[in-house]
């Protein structure tokens, strides 16, 4: 290999593998804090839709009780 001598060509080949494997543990860390981060947003996404259910829910509540007061108030000025 380039005129090298074979035992200076095994520690090259040594530092040029130990170089890609870093490079490729870097590569899966990074890849792996991507997959982290879409699976918190994916269940921050789920939290934000339960609680936009709950929401409605309250809002319709509060809509019935509040018809159901002002049919108190209209039945209660008609006794009057």
């Amino acid at each position: 290999m380039f005129g090298l001598p074979w035992f200076a060509v095994i520690p090259i080949v040594a530092i040029v593998g130990g170089l890609i494997y870093a490079y490729k543990e870097k590569e899966l860390e990074i890849e792996e804090k991507r997959i982290l981060g879409a699976r918190e947003a994916n269940e921050l996404r789920g939290m934000i839709r339960e609680l936009q259910g709950r929401i409605q829910n309250l809002e319709t509540i509060a809509a019935e009780e509040n018809i159901r007061g002002e049919q108190i108030l209209n039945r209660e000025k008609e006794q009057e």
